[in-house]
């Protein structure tokens, strides 16, 4: 498997582009990639775009571009995990394995349980971090479309009630509606879902009313309580299977 690197400004076949400082050192320390050796750059449009090394130097290498290739491993459903505030390692792990598996948008929220506030000065640095990790995960698996992190961390007063066509949920280990009611529920013509996840303490009543309020059906995930940084992967892994984006 050829080698990925994010390139972030416009790509074109049969031209030569100068890789970033830190693409540049990942590719000579790292990986000790030679002239002539295969690579391939995508820039978040869908594409990726095969080429090879064509010159080093201490501080920059040159690639050159020689196709232009449209990359399919996109899910044909659009899921957006809205995922309570955690520690830093916790939310680089759920951004990380999410993005591999084909999630679209994240968003953070502040909801009453939050152990771990992200002070105001730092979110603005700890979303670009978080940015970062979704890049590095769609090198790593493929993607050629870069999920969006989103910059606002919002509170469950800002959800509304829209008829957007799609399916909300809040994952709630107290309500007997479960992953068997959903699929019943015409779930294979789903194609938009958004999903809240929270934090180590779980939701209040009072937020899984705010929630439901605002569109968001409750649903078990079974009998097991699960740790913040699993239920969003389970979820996902549930919806993509059962809307058979897995094939």
């Amino acid at each position: 498997m050829m080698n990925r690197f994010y390139h972030p400004d416009t790509i074109s076949a049969h031209s030569e582009i100068n890789l970033s400082e830190d693409a540049s050192k990942h590719l000579v320390k790292s990986l000790r990639l030679k002239p002539s050796d295969k690579i391939i750059l995508f820039n978040g449009d869908g594409f990726d775009y095969h080429g090879e090394v064509s010159d080093i130097d201490k501080k920059n290498v040159k690639i050159a571009v020689n196709e232009k290739k449209h990359n399919a491993s996109e899910a044909v459903i659009d899921i957006s995990i809205l995922q309570s505030v955690t520690s830093r390692d916790k939310l680089d792990f759920i951004f990380q394995k999410n993005t591999e598996l084909g999630i679209k948008n994240f968003y953070l929220i502040n909801t009453e349980r939050v152990n771990f506030k992200i002070p105001q000065s730092k979110i603005e640095n700890r979303i670009e971090h978080l940015k970062k990790v979704v890049i590095s995960a769609c090198e790593q698996s493929g993607r050629s479309k870069i999920p969006t992190v989103h910059e606002t961390i919002l509170g469950l007063n800002k959800l509304t009630n829209e008829d957007d066509h799609s399916c909300k949920l809040i994952l709630n280990p107290y309500t007997d509606y479960s992953l068997s009611n959903l699929r019943n529920n015409d779930l294979i013509n789903k194609k938009s879902f958004q999903i809240l996840i929270g934090p180590e303490g779980g939701f209040s009543e009072a937020e899984i009313k705010v929630a439901e309020n605002a569109g968001f059906k409750s649903l078990s995930l079974g009998k097991r309580v699960l740790r913040t940084e699993t239920a969003s992967l389970s979820i996902a892994s549930a919806i993509l299977a059962l809307t058979n984006n897995f094939v």
